[in-house]
């Protein structure tokens, strides 16, 4: 992880979870057709195209992708071809970190790794598809995500080994490096809910906020309206989309038209990300905040119908519970040594008692943005829901009945323990 949490990512990136592309590409390549779950796949891949800048995915998947694309998609994929050349699509190590078993086992015998790969392929081909890709699928718990990769040992073998990495320590790992970065994150409904449900733990206390509001010369009620879930007013990108195609085989150019038409947007996101990184205290990221505010409401006047993007903001403090408390306890009594005395040294590295020094120091506290897919309202009975519906019978002949809409309801209900309460317009 420590490649993501360092300078690698660039402003406005996203990374991408390699099994949402999988599925966009299953059903925009014309191998299968989409489910209810694809709704949401497409809609929150189109926004991040859209409004991110780069996008990232990790090592570990770009491994498993060398070795299943084939037989998986053999006539093609041309979602990610899409992205790799519009965004030149990167990675980042330790993003997935498990143990891994041995499945497959040959000796070199001169082969180059691209010839013993497709050894591999061959000969377990027929399970690929089996074994490691799955539509969404609400009403089925996935609490493993299974990766292949394949590398030449010191015996000269060529070994593909299995990771299977639970969904827990997926996002796990992307919140904490979403909390110490720049990057946002892209991904398919079943790992939509944890996701959300992570993100909204607030570990400051008010009396905290109250204390940083003072240090800052900046009013409380203002700094709590900057932090967790709010709205944000966007186009109607997917509808947009969807309303210029004659066929699927559009997609990928008409997206590409798209996404060039919304360069500005791009520009914006990375102005502000970078104004709010290097503002030397709150007071003047709130004020870059209402900058940007200002240019947004402007930007999204001439949509008359809009959707409502949910965006996270939150203070750059440390996630572990240890480094919580300490950092709560440095913006209450303003003494280093009495915030640091909670610290368990024994669970930390030295780096981060050296973070907690200079965030200290600094006084300034980065409060980032994370845009998300409303999902609410995707499911909702509104005008946008009900045009792509239309859209979809027309471009995949499906129809998706009360029912099956209503399994995705009830899998938001249960398991995003009803957020819109708690978002403030």
């Amino acid at each position: 992880m420590d490649n993501l949490i360092q300078d690698t990512v660039n402003y406005n990136s996203a990374y991408i979870s390699l099994s949402l592309l999988d599925e966009l590409d299953y059903c925009l390549g014309g191998y299968g057709k989409p489910t209810p779950e694809f709704i949401f796949s497409l809609n929150t891949f189109i926004e991040s195209f859209i409004g991110c800048s780069e996008f990232y995915t990790s090592l570990d998947e770009l491994n498993h992708l060398s070795l299943t694309a084939a037989a998986i998609f053999p006539s093609g994929r041309p979602i990610l071809n899409m992205l790799v050349r519009e965004t030149g699509l990167k990675f980042v190590s330790g993003v997935l970190e498990a143990p891994s078993r041995v499945i497959f086992k040959i000796d070199r015998e001169g082969k180059s790794k691209k010839e013993a790969e497709q050894e591999f392929i061959s000969q377990y081909g027929r399970n690929l598809k089996t074994d490691y890709f799955s539509q969404s699928d609400v009403s089925k718990t996935a609490d493993m995500l299974p990766l292949v990769t394949g590398a030449f040992n010191e015996e000269k073998e060529f070994i593909v080994s299995e990771v299977r990495t639970t969904t827990h320590a997926l996002i796990s790992n992307l919140i904490s490096v979403s909390n110490t970065s720049s990057i946002q994150t892209t991904l398919p409904i079943g790992l939509f809910g944890q996701q959300v449900n992570e993100i909204r733990k607030v570990p400051y206390s008010i009396d905290a906020l109250r204390k940083l509001a003072a240090l800052h010369q900046i009013q409380l009620d203002e700094l709590l309206q900057n932090l967790g879930y709010s709205y944000l007013p966007i186009p109607p990108f997917t509808n947009i989309l969807l309303s210029q195609l004659n066929n699927i085989s559009e997609i990928p150019t008409k997206l590409i038209q798209l996404r060039a038409d919304f360069q500005e947007l791009r520009e914006r996101f990375i102005a502000l990300e970078q104004q709010i990184y290097e503002s030397p205290a709150i007071k003047q990221q709130l004020e870059a905040r209402r900058a940007f505010n200002d240019f947004w409401a402007t930007f999204t006047k001439k949509y008359e119908i809009k959707n409502l993007r949910l965006v996270h903001n939150h203070l750059d403090i440390f996630q572990d519970a240890d480094l919580d408390k300490s950092a709560n306890n440095l913006i209450k009594t303003n003494h280093l040594k009495d915030g640091l005395s909670e610290i368990n040294y024994a669970k930390i590295l030295g780096k981060a008692v050296t973070k907690s020094i200079d965030w200290f120091k600094d006084r300034r506290v980065i409060n980032r943005f994370k845009g998300l897919t409303n999902i609410w309202e995707l499911f909702q009975n509104s005008t946008n829901i009900t045009q792509q519906l239309k859209h979809f019978e027309r471009l995949f002949g499906v129809t998706f009945s009360n029912a099956e809409l209503d399994r995705v309801h009830q899998f938001i209900s249960q398991k995003m323990n009803n957020l819109p309460k708690d978002i403030h317009a």
